[in-house]
C-alpha cells in the first residue's frame, strides 16, 4: 500500500503546484517593482506640488492617472501579473514619468 501511496501524494502535490507555477511567471518581483515605481512618483508629484513646481490641478491629474495605474496593476496582479500586462503598466509608468516631467518644466518658461 505504500508503495502506491507516496507517488499518488506526490503527482498530486505536483498537480496542485503546477497551475500556481505557471502563473506566476516572475510577477511577485515585477509586480513589487510596479508597486514602487508608483509610490515613488506619487511621493514626487506631492513635493513638486508643496514647492509649487506644479499647480494643484496639474497634481490632482497626475494624481489621478497614477492611482489609475495603481488600479489597474491590482486587476492584472488578480489573475496573475503575465509579460504583456508587465509592459503595459510599465509603459503607463513611464508615459506618467514623462508628463510629470514636462509639467514641471512648463512652470519654468
Amino acid at each position: 500500500m505504500r508503495k502506491f501511496l507516496v507517488p499518488a501524494i506526490l503527482i498530486s502535490a505536483v498537480a496542485v503546484s503546477a497551475p500556481a507555477a505557471a502563473q506566476y511567471r516572475g510577477g511577485h518581483n515585477q509586480g513589487v517593482g510596479i508597486e514602487r515605481q508608483i509610490d515613488q512618483l506619487e511621493r514626487q508629484i506631492d513635493r513638486a506640488r508643496d514647492r509649487r513646481l506644479i499647480t494643484r490641478q496639474e497634481a490632482r491629474r497626475l494624481d489621478n492617472q497614477a492611482e489609475y495605474i495603481d488600479r489597474l496593476h491590482d486587476r492584472y496582479r488578480r489573475n496573475g501579473l503575465n509579460q504583456r500586462e508587465h509592459h503595459d503598466l510599465q509603459n503607463r509608468i513611464n508615459r506618467l514619468r514623462q508628463q510629470f516631467r514636462w509639467e514641471r518644466r512648463d512652470g519654468r518658461r
